[in-house]
């Protein structure tokens, strides 16, 4: 065999080694996103506490993976402000103090008050008809009792909010505080009285934005915020420590 066909064969040989590379790559971030996935939902489905230990070896198992992506995924998680470790124990989910949780509120408050100045300008047509549709939604889940379904369309309608702003960073921003907001339960939202309390508001905020007062609706936005501080400060959440 010729220098020539050596050399091509070991071309050959080096585009396979790099392409199962690149495929066992793509396989393993694939397999940390589903595993991020499941975390982040059992944290607001509640079947994970505050404080609670993420078993990496049960969910490995059960996932059917090994335990590699388990802890890349709750590395990441740590960033997204959603887990802890602790040393020599492992990964927790974060325990937020009353005073975190307060100061969560007032950071939301002072961006959705921007959010609204720029939502006015921005939000087309179709984002508000969207918007109205999900305050519609909610009214009919909060008449059949549906917490659930109403909290979950209610974090809809604020994603919604923030990308009608049409400022990317603004919208990255909110996000993340928003994940940090799931990590306690917003008992403020379980009677029927408050799920209505609130929805008013969402639907003053529709309309703020339907006006294109970019004033009016910021302090709307940012006033529905801080309601939702009131809520939770009245409702006694005996899960967030002091």
């Amino acid at each position: 065999m010729n220098v020539t066909s050596l050399r091509r064969r070991a071309d050959t040989a080096n585009v396979f080694t790099s392409a199962e590379h690149a495929i066992e790559a793509r396989r393993a971030h694939s397999l940390v996103s589903i595993c991020q996935m499941e975390i982040e939902r059992m944290i607001l489905d509640a079947d994970l506490e505050m404080g609670a230990r993420i078993n990496e070896l049960a969910l490995a198992a059960r996932l059917g993976i090994s335990r590699g992506p388990v802890r890349e995924a709750c590395r990441s998680l740590v960033q997204a402000g959603l887990l802890e470790t602790r040393a020599n124990r492992g990964f927790f989910v974060r325990r937020l103090t009353q005073k975190e949780v307060v100061d969560l509120y007032d950071l939301r408050a002072g961006l959705m008050h921007l959010a609204g100045e720029l939502v006015a300008r921005n939000a087309t047509a179709e984002q508000l008809a969207n918007l109205r549709e999900m305050v519609n939604a909610m009214d009919a889940a909060r008449i059949e009792g549906d917490i659930e379904r109403f909290q979950n369309i209610n974090a809809e309608f604020h994603a919604a909010l923030v990308t009608a702003t049409d400022n990317r960073r603004l919208d990255e921003v909110y996000r993340g505080l928003a994940n940090e907001s799931r990590l306690f339960r917003r008992r403020g939202l379980v009677s029927a009285g408050a799920m209505e309390s609130s929805n008013r508001e969402h639907r003053a905020i529709v309309d703020a934005i339907a006006s294109r007062d970019a004033a009016r609706a910021a302090a709307t936005m940012e006033n529905h915020i801080l309601q939702g501080k009131a809520r939770f400060l009245s409702a006694a959440v005996d899960e967030i420590g002091d």
